[in-house]
């Protein structure tokens, strides 16, 4: 009998040990469970001796799945999107972020329930890092399992404030620096291209935002786009968006600009461009950039403004441009020139040329002639009979054709002439020595046939110093 009563003892004490151990274990669980609950001194300090944090915090986290393959679905500047396998039997997902150009420390961004999210309100070209982890419901608490790390980076900006700078022999321009771009690559298409875009080049350096190219050609559309990109780790790169920056070689700034003023209006001239549908007018009450505003356009190298006050200082800008088939406008690059407003004829400013050139006044009837940008001599003069058909044309021309002791001959006239300055085809400035006065309405009825009649010793000197491609400016 005596040894049936050891083993009954046995397997008493066993029992009692298994008990102990439940009511440890469970105790244990429930500290865990509720550790971020009020306790009071006393209770925290008497279950804190059943099992230490850090073994509670292995017990539980061994047991949350862990997320893998986290991918980015975006190609956006301000937003990332992330997406990652599916965990089963976990409640959802925790997404902390770190912004890795300013700091290395992570912020919880959101819970979710879905293997996916969008964190957006992000800088551009930016590093981000972000940690995502499985986490479980239990009693009211939330307990996370060990994190997986992404890192990657928002898109850079596209290229944006683009300036010509040269449209000539060279296409020379610039662009805003992207902050934290690894470089720039240059894409570029035209005719020899098909107009399909190529990568032209790469500029390993943020430092340089400006590109000068030389293989180009005289009336040859160009069109660019400057993508910003970004490396990282190692290898990849992130890119930003095409943006179309387009100029026409030869869409020069305009060569010798006159501006001149009579009844309170300005007078602007100056050499046609080949290559341009018309040209822009902007004006400004100071010679700076951000103070210039869009006056009108012309299809025509004339241009007179309306009234100003008198002895007002204005500063103009020419622009030429070209429309394009499908409608858009592509600039050259511009030529500034300044002018004041007078009641009375003023001195012409010339930007660019000699300053030697003539301008005619249909209205006033008087020619004037410049010399290095001082007036030589000024007359009155009889331009085409104003009938509709006989009009002395207006615009900027040049000295054309050239000849002494020559006869005009035309539809029921030929006249022998001392002078003749030919500046559009058959009509040009010569001497009438068959007029005995010049000036006033004489053409209103007894004009030429289209020439500007001049007195014989004043067209004598003005022949004597100019030459061919004189400027010469009919308003």
């Amino acid at each position: 009998m005596k040894q049936p009563l050891k083993v009954l003892a046995v397997v008493l004490c066993v029992l009692t040990v298994i008990s102990s151990i439940g009511v440890v274990g469970y105790a244990a669980y429930d500290f865990y469970r509720q550790a971020d609950l009020p306790r009071t001194a006393s209770e925290t300090s008497g279950r804190s001796k059943l099992v230490a944090q850090p073994q509670l915090d292995r017990l539980m986290l061994h047991t949350v799945g862990m997320v893998k393959n986290i991918e980015k679905t975006s190609l956006e500047t301000d937003c990332i999107s992330l997406k990652w396998d599916e965990v089963p039997g976990v409640d959802g997902y925790s997404v902390y972020i770190s912004n890795r150009d300013n700091d290395e420390s992570f912020v919880k961004v959101d819970d979710v329930k879905e293997p996916e999210i969008t964190v957006g309100n992000l800088d551009p070209t930016t590093e981000y890092w972000f940690r995502v982890s499985c986490y479980e419901e239990l009693n009211g608490m939330m307990y996370e399992g060990p994190a997986a790390i992404k890192k990657t980076a928002t898109q850079p900006e596209a290229a944006s404030g683009y300036t010509l700078f040269h449209s000539s022999d060279v296409i020379e321009f610039s662009w805003s620096k992207v902050e934290r771009a690894t470089g720039y690559e240059i894409f570029r298409s035209c005719s020899k291209t098909d107009n399909e875009y190529e990568l032209y080049i790469t500029i390993p350096d943020n430092q340089v935002t400006y590109f000068e190219d030389q293989d180009v050609d005289d009336g040859e559309l160009y069109s660019y786009s400057v993508r910003p990109y970004r490396v990282l780790y190692g290898d990849a790169e992130y890119h930003a968006r095409h943006s179309i920056f387009r100029a026409v070689c030869g869409l020069a700034a305009p060569t010798n600009v006159i501006a001149s003023s009579i009844s309170s209006r300005v007078m602007l001239s100056w050499n046609r461009s080949d290559w341009a549908t018309g040209y822009n007018i902007l004006v400004a009450e100071e010679d700076s950039d951000d103070a210039f505003e869009y006056l009108d356009a012309t299809g025509s190298n004339l241009y007179t403004t309306g009234q100003y006050p008198d002895g007002k200082n204005l500063w103009f800008r020419i622009q030429p441009y070209r429309i394009l088939s499908d409608g858009e406008e592509v600039v050259g690059t511009y030529t500034t020139c300044q002018a004041t407003a007078q009641a009375a004829r003023s001195k012409a400013n010339v930007a660019g040329g000699d300053g030697t050139y003539i301008e005619i006044s249909i209205e006033q009837q008087h020619m004037w002639f410049y010399q290095n940008n001082s007036l030589v001599l000024d007359t009155d003069v009889v331009t085409g009979n104003a009938d509709g058909t006989c009009n002395t044309p207006t615009g900027r021309y040049s000295v054309q054709s050239r000849a002494t002791n020559t006869t005009l001959e035309g539809p029921g006239y030929s006249s022998f002439v001392n002078y003749w300055m030919g500046f559009n085809g058959g009509i040009g400035i010569h001497d009438a020595n068959w007029r005995s006065s010049f000036g006033g309405t004489i053409y209103k009825g007894n004009g030429s046939h289209g020439c500007v009649n001049t007195p014989y010793d004043k067209v004598k000197i003005i022949y004597e110093n100019t030459s061919y491609g004189t400027p010469v400016i009919v308003y």
